[in-house]
């Protein structure tokens, strides 16, 4: 059997029918890509009394060696957030589905729930980017197509600010501001500018979650501490969500 476990949003999130699962498992694997961990794999295998084995991106979206294993035996593989919330943990499993290969799924919360903090309804929430980390010949702008879409329907946009723990590179939520601000001039668009409210937050669902709302130019500023980080655009306010947003300072 193969499990797809979500880790959730800090490894205290791991739930009785994880640890079961966890337990089953002759084999445990971690993704180590998608998210910054706030424990080290020695502690991870302190608490299972097992062997944890990382796997990097190319690891878990092309080799699969966890796949085939888990024909012949039970395998685990943790993943940041909840395990089905990225289209290639779908991808897995649709492979074993093709592979006959028995899979359960345990969720746990991911950002996409514990975005409610900000006190921003859930539903009221359009499709969700990811801004890029820009580099030399790879500067993406559809993040920000995203934005005025959202915004021709009034609702929130989340974006998911990009990393890369093996280079030790976080997007951080005054760059992902500055992107957005240049973007907007370089379209000539009104959406974003330096008085649009924003909330930024950082380590959301950890016990060191921060979450600040004001204008863009007050949040460049402010000081969000060690990733990961997401950035809200949000629509028009109702009343509820204004009186919550309020309450969020960005000193």
């Amino acid at each position: 059997m193969l499990y797809l476990i979500g880790l959730g949003l800090s490894w205290k999130d791991l739930s009785m029918k994880a640890l079961e699962a966890l337990n089953n498992s002759e084999e445990v694997y971690l993704e180590t890509f998608t998210s910054v961990a706030d424990f080290t794999p020695l502690q991870l295998q302190r608490l299972l009394g097992k062997p944890v084995h990382l796997l990097d991106r190319k690891q878990v979206e092309e080799d699969m060696v966890f796949l085939d294993e888990s024909a012949i035996k039970n395998v685990s593989l943790l993943i940041y957030g909840d395990p089905l919330a990225a289209t290639t943990h779908q991808e897995i499993l649709l492979q074993a589905k093709k592979k006959n290969i028995v899979a359960k799924v345990i969720h746990a919360p991911s950002i996409f729930t514990a975005i409610s903090e900000t006190g921003l309804s859930l539903y009221r929430f359009g499709k969700t980017a990811s801004v890029v980390i820009q580099e030399k010949g790879f500067a993406p702008e559809s993040f920000f197509d995203v934005l005025v879409e959202n915004q021709k329907i009034d609702a929130h946009t989340l974006f998911l600010l990009d990393l890369k723990p093996h280079e030790n590179k976080f997007l951080k939520i005054h760059e992902a501001i500055e992107t957005l601000l240049a973007i907007n001039d370089k379209k000539k668009e009104k959406i974003f500018t330096k008085d649009t409210l924003v909330v930024g937050c950082a380590r959301l669902g950890s016990e060191t979650s921060l979450i600040k709302s004001g204008k863009a130019s007050e949040i460049m500023k402010a000081d969000f501490g060690k990733p990961p980080y997401c950035l809200v655009v949000p629509s028009k306010l109702n009343h509820k969500e204004e009186e919550f947003i309020n309450s969020l300072t960005s000193k």
